[in-house]
Order: C-alpha cells, then structure tokens, then sequence
C-alpha cells in the first residue's frame, strides 16, 4: 500500500515538475519575443489574422480544375497581396472576407490582378490593385483594418476603395443571439487574448499549415470545401420564423458599421465603390425560389441567408449609391464556384473583368491618380 502512495506522489510531483518547466520555458520564450522581436507595432495586427511576410502553398485538394495541385499565398510586410513596388503605387484598396482574399485561387487569377491588368491597358501609367481582403473578415474587421492595419502603410492614398463585403455580415448568427442560447463573442476573445502572445503569433503560420494538411474540415456556410448542388439540394421552401426580426436587427447594426466604413474611406480621400456578392444558396426551380437547407444550422437555410443577403445589399445601395455595382444580380456559372460563396479561378477572371467593365462603362477612369486615358 505504501509503495503504491509512493508511486502516485512521485508521479504527481514528477508531473507538477513538467508542467512548471514547460510554463517556466514558455514564459522566457516570450520575454525574449518581447525584448528582441522588431515587429511591435504590427502585433495588434496579428490579432484580426492579417498575415505579413508569409508565403504558403494551399493544396486545392480537388476544389475545382486546375493546372496546378496547389496554389502558392503570398503576402508582403505590409499584410497585402499584390504585385506593387510600394504602396505609393495602389490605385485601389480591395476590402472584404474570404471572397476577396481568394486564398485558393492563383494571383494571377485573383480578380484584383484581373482589373489591374484591365486598367492598365486603358490608363497610361496606371499602378497597381491590391489585395486586402482577410478570411473570415465581416465589417468588425474593416473597421479594425482602418483603425489598426490601414495607418501602419505607408503612403497608401488609393483613388479607390472596393467594397466587396456583405456575405459574412449577413449571417446574424455570427452576433450575440441570446435567445437562442449562444453567444460567439466568449469564444473570440479568448481568441483575441491568446494572439496577444508573441509565442502565438509566431505559431500561427505553423498552425494554418497542419490545418491545411488535416483533412478534417467542417462544412459550413463559408468554409472551403468542393460542393456540388444539385437541384434535390434545394429543400427549403420557407423561412425560418425568426429570420425576419433577426436580419432586421442585424442589418441596422450593419448599416451603422457600414456608416463609419465610408467616413473612414473618404478621410483617406478615396471614393467608396460598394459591391454585392453572389451565392448559390437559393435557386429558382419550377418558378419558386428554394434553399439548401441549414446553411446557418438551427433550422436556417439558404432562404433565411439568402433574405439576410438581399437586406445587407438594400444597404449597400442606399449608403453607396451611385458608386454601387449589384454584383449579386449577375448570371454566374456552377463552374465560377467551388463551394456555396468562393470562385474558382475562373470565377475570380469573371467577376475582375465584370468589375472593370463597370469601372470603364461608368466612365470611373477619369478619377484615378494616373488619369491619363490611353488614345
């Protein structure tokens, strides 16, 4: 019996011993992070997932055709991905979610890449579109991006800021829902606290490579995963009950977020362009509108997403307009979509040249800060 005491205290001590030292070892790790890292003022960056100096290839893993298994991300020391010499040189900011980031396709496929090159056949020294767009990013995190990120770049006056948002803000269930007995926001800040660390910070490029290899993925609304709707998808025929009181509420909410977006854009002196976003959530089918069915989980589906969508865009019009393109409205292919909202390759090329006809149609290019026309 005594030797069994004995056994279970030298573990337990032997296991109090291991945890101190790996405490003890975190902790001089992040002192020395603190003390010798230069990054200081890009931390709080961190922390909304803006990545800076990083490059990685994302294995498409069959999300659609293409000529290459992987696509190779890369972002400069500012957070962006583009292709400019300085940020002197943007024309356009793009900002939006995962939609504008385009993880998974190609640079030169991205439609921010797209519109440069179509710009820059119609204006004489034209500089450059870039990218800004962060996965996961609603209008929380545009606005973090001008408070924060926007101020610590240098010389970025662009002519322009694209406004590509509205799809993460459409679903009311990412805000504090009390009634329905979930609350997201304790979740994200721990998140938020936890990047506070260096130690965390430097992990975080290790952490979305294993999740990149780990093929266990959730499929939810705006995850990535190859899905192919087929009209037996298109199950829902009605709205959930609360979808109309909750997508009013969260489209005021948004409409004020969306209010100080704009002031911000034009204190950078640029012009606001707002555009809606397309999805493959509803479907006509027979002449009735249909959904594919728990979209948002609980009992929401693409119908109840898809109304929150239309009162997001209603938004968008009434704050932006005339500087307003109802992308949402255009005829899309199955093949420009690899999941219910993220293009394809071919997808991005359609909605880049889409984008630029209406910028060249409207009669924008007078505008930019190279404005000379090419004859």
């Amino acid at each position: 019996m005594w030797g069994v005491m004995s056994s279970i205290r030298q573990f337990f001590l032997s296991t109090v011993l291991f945890i101190l030292s790996v405490i003890f070892a975190i902790s001089v790790i992040e002192i020395g992070l603190r003390v010798f890292d230069s990054s200081g003022k890009w931390i709080e960056i961190s922390k909304a997932n803006v990545l800076r100096n990083f490059e990685s290839k994302y294995r498409l893993r069959d999300l659609y055709p293409l000529d290459k298994n992987f696509v190779t991300y890369v972002r400069n020391q500012y957070g962006l991905r583009d292709d400019c010499k300085h940020p002197s040189e943007i024309e356009i900011l793009t900002i939006g979610g995962s939609t504008t980031d385009q993880i998974y396709v190609p640079f030169v496929s991205t439609y921010q890449k797209v519109l440069q090159d179509r710009l820059s056949n119609e204006i004489k020294g034209f500089g450059c579109v870039t990218n800004a767009g962060v996965d996961g990013h609603s209008t929380w995190g545009h606005l973090f991006s001008f408070e924060k990120w926007f101020r610590l770049i240098p010389d970025l006056e662009p002519g322009f800021v694209l406004l590509y948002v509205g799809l993460n803000d459409a679903n009311f269930r990412r805000a504090e829902i009390p009634h329905l007995g979930f609350d997201v926001n304790e979740t994200q800040n721990f998140k938020e606290w936890l990047k506070g660390f260096r130690l965390i910070h430097k992990l975080l490029p290790l952490y979305r490579l294993i999740r990149q290899v780990s093929d266990n993925r959730e499929l939810r609304y705006a995850g990535h995963k190859s899905t192919k709707y087929t009209t037996s998808d298109y199950s829902a025929t009605s709205l959930n009950p609360l979808t109309i009181e909750l997508s009013h509420r969260n489209t005021e909410a948004f409409r004020g977020r969306m209010l100080r977006i704009l002031t911000y854009v034009r204190d950078m002196g640029a012009i606001p362009l707002c555009i809606s976003q397309p999805h493959r959530y509803v479907a006509e089918i027979n002449g009735e509108v249909v959904g594919i069915s728990d979209v948002l989980g609980d009992g929401f589906s693409g119908l109840d997403y898809d109304y929150s969508v239309q009162s997001i865009n209603t938004v968008l019009k009434d704050l932006c307009w005339p500087n307003y393109m109802d992308l949402y409205s255009y005829s899309f292919r199955d093949s420009h979509f690899y999941d219910g909202i993220h293009t394809t390759a071919s997808g991005s090329e359609y909605i880049g040249n889409l984008m630029a006809d209406y910028l060249i149609d409207n009669h924008f290019l007078g505008s930019f800060k190279s404005h000379a026309t090419k004859e």
